[in-house]
């Protein structure tokens, strides 16, 4: 008699913070029926949107197993064109059709498929130049259109992820709407056909403002920042499936630092649990201390300090001379204000206590930049609240930091690298002061 025997639960199974959540999934029904619907209706094409960190790639991996068999993905990438992805999509289908076999069961306008994809296979092979740079170019073949293309995949039963769309060029977003129509006009002839836009904050507003007509077949499905009794939740999963407990305390700490992004609390609990040498399910109920949350921020900003430091220098860059530095009064109102964040007219009071020529005009034209990848993208914009606020507590303790810095600066004093964490450490709560030893 054959008996399985229970394999222990990875850590790195249980908190993921870089990829999709599996078995610390949080079922947030409303939102999830709202996209289970979607994928289950001929015809409608889907856009997911929100903050960065919000859950979308998490929530979208997790249903398409209730509608699709499989899937494809495109990712974009900046200065990426329409036909690279196109070409992108074409190629992730070769396994379907290259294993197409001409037997008497096999449907005849499959078989066809099969054969159009091969010649327009051949053709990519054949068409791919080489530019002065020695980087290769692929053509996209006349043969491969946005019908084909929605042929293609509608036969092979499969649907459509495009993430990261607000990386797109606004020329190249136009093109991608009008491919989005195109499957929508496919619908009759393929049931299951969809693209799935994946994408920031009013990413369906510019998906939709191409062709008013597509309002009423689109599904604009927004995720928001997770709230604190979610946050819980995900602690709750890894507390069962690893046999660990986290103190009261500790909890509050990583909600707090989480501010509504999972992938901040997989990797507190993650480094939590690697400085507790947990590697594994405990056969024994472990319960984690506050030294290990404490090694586990300082584990967490010495991963991201540099690319803290980056989002700031591409946030504070002057680009072009001007009465005002609209980015370092932003940052400076945001950082001496509750962590909350500020409404727009309440945030231009503040600065006008720095600079009281300042206007509501300048600060809502450059306000908004910062919101962007150019920009560093260091603060977010909440449409329930109207508050402008820091990306996350890491963020604004980072900036409340070059405050510091630069004041230390004014005194002719000189900070190491050690020291500048342990400032960052310092501004990030008033739970505890951590101290940051010189290394």
């Amino acid at each position: 008699m054959n008996f399985e025997i229970a394999v222990p639960y990875d850590v790195y199974d249980v908190f993921t913070p870089s990829q999709p959540a599996k078995l610390t999934f949080i079922d947030r029904a409303s939102i999830n029926d709202s996209l289970v619907n979607a994928l289950k209706t001929p015809g409608k094409q889907i856009v997911v949107y929100g903050h960065s960190g919000s859950g979308k790639t998490t929530l979208l991996s997790n249903k398409l197993y209730q509608v699709y068999d499989g899937h494809i993905t495109s990712r974009c990438m900046k200065g990426m064109t329409f036909e690279q992805i196109m070409i992108d999509a074409f190629d992730q289908l070769a396994p379907y059709y290259d294993d197409q076999k001409a037997t008497k069961k096999t449907d005849t306008k499959k078989l066809n498929l099969s054969s159009s994809y091969k010649v327009i296979k051949l053709a990519l092979e054949n068409s791919s130049t080489f530019e002065t740079s020695k980087t290769e170019k692929r053509i996209l073949p006349p043969q491969l259109t946005p019908q084909s293309l929605g042929r293609f995949l509608g036969s092979s039963d499969k649907c459509w992820v495009i993430e990261d769309f607000h990386k797109v060029d606004s020329s190249e977003k136009q093109r991608l709407s009008q491919l989005l129509k195109v499957f929508m006009d496919l619908a009759p002839e393929y049931k299951k056909l969809k693209i799935i836009c994946l994408g920031a904050v009013d990413t369906a507003r510019q998906v939709v403002s191409y062709d008013e007509e597509m309002k009423r077949r689109i599904a604009e499905i927004q995720v928001p920042l997770m709230s604190d009794d979610e946050i819980h939740q995900i602690m709750n999963k890894g507390e069962i499936l690893l046999n660990i407990s986290f103190p009261h305390t500790v909890r509050g700490k990583i909600v707090k630092h989480a501010c509504g992004v999972a992938s901040i609390c997989h990797q507190l609990c993650l480094n939590m649990c690697i400085n507790a040498d947990i590697n594994e399910q405990q056969k024994d109920k472990f319960l984690l201390s506050e030294n290990d949350f404490d090694t586990a921020v300082k584990m967490y900003i010495d991963d991201v300090s540099d690319s803290l430091r980056a989002a700031f220098d591409k946030a504070l860059k002057q680009r072009a001379k001007t009465k005002f530095d609209s980015s370092k009064l932003i940052v400076k109102a945001l950082a001496l204000s509750h962590e909350r964040g500020l409404a727009r007219l309440n945030l231009l009071k503040r600065i006008q206590e720095d600079a009281p020529a300042y206007t509501d005009a300048i600060l809502k034209g450059h306000i908004k930049k910062l919101l962007e990848a150019e920009y560093g993208a260091i603060l977010r914009y909440d449409s329930d609240s109207g508050l402008y606020s820091f990306k996350d507590p890491f963020y604004r303790a980072y900036a409340q930091t070059i405050l510091h810095v630069e004041s230390a600066e004014s005194n002719s004093e000189s900070l190491s690298r050690p020291a500048i964490l342990k400032h960052i450490l310092l501004h990030l709560n008033e739970f505890t002061v951590i101290e940051y030893e010189d290394r």
